[in-house]
């Protein structure tokens, strides 16, 4: 249909050059940073926020997945450091 089923406002100036891109997972939830540091997790169906950590720093880059022993990660570059989380 074209038409915007949820909508998550993103803090600090709209110019684009500090929003990174969106994560989408074959389990239904979706990645990003925010400008404050912050990755978030979110269900992708309703667009209610799940999970958030605080990164202490700022990410300008899309967060990435991959699978190892069968765990599903989430990895974020963030500052000079590597931040992982693995999923439940």
């Amino acid at each position: 249909s074209g038409k915007i089923v949820w909508e998550i406002p993103q803090i600090g100036p709209a110019d684009g050059k500090r929003h990174a891109g969106v994560l989408a997972s074959a389990s239904g939830l979706l990645f990003y940073s925010d400008p404050s540091g912050e990755i978030v997790g979110v269900d992708n169906r309703i667009g209610k926020t799940l999970w958030h950590f605080p990164t202490k720093g700022e990410s300008k880059a899309s967060p990435m997945t991959y699978m190892a022993k069968g765990k599903q990660f989430v990895a974020l570059a963030v500052g000079p450091n590597i931040l992982c989380f693995g999923l439940p």
